[in-house]
């Protein structure tokens, strides 16, 4: 008998010690994919900025919400500025539902009965803001404007372009 609970105290300890790496692994993936979400929002910013400086964005456009983190709470935005808000923390495009879905749980006010078309029809409203794309073999989903597409060329610069170089000052 007292073997067998030597096995089990063993059992026990093994399991207590992969349990502490797998909470130490999972925070330092946390960590990382904060830094970089942060790096994306400041790429995201600059990528906005060099587009109005080009001339391919309007300079008088709302500019882009400024956090560290997701925001949980919508209280008091309107749904367009909401779902930009959202769009910005998450930081990759989403579905109709997943926006109305994180909007409702951010306790935005909707007083209709249908909010997931009060949400589509604000956004829809803001062109400058939003961009409804829908790929082949995929459903549609909600993009800021300022994000790049999937489907854009960007041809990498000859040496004979000399463009500058930009870094990003932290």
């Amino acid at each position: 008998m007292e073997h067998q609970q030597n096995f089990f105290a063993l059992a026990l300890k093994q399991a207590d010690e992969e349990i502490t790496d797998i909470d130490s692994r999972h925070d330092s993936l946390q960590a990382e994919l904060e830094i970089m979400a942060a790096k994306k929002n400041k790429l995201i910013t600059t990528r906005r900025a060099l587009l109005i400086q080009v001339g391919d964005l309007p300079a008088d456009q709302s500019p882009l919400p400024q956090t560290s983190g997701p925001t949980k709470s919508f209280k008091g935005m309107s749904f367009a500025a909401a779902a930009r808000k959202y769009l910005f923390d998450v930081g990759r495009p989403q579905s109709h539902a997943q926006v109305v879905e994180a909007l409702i749980k951010g306790n935005i006010k909707i007083a209709s009965k249908h909010p997931g078309n009060s949400i589509r029809s604000s956004m829809q409203k803001h062109p400058d803001w939003f961009r409804w794309v829908k790929r082949p073999n995929g459903r549609g989903q909600w993009e800021l404007v300022e994000w790049p597409t999937e489907d854009s060329n960007v041809s990498a610069p000859t040496v004979e372009e000399s463009t500058p170089t930009l870094t990003l000052v932290q």
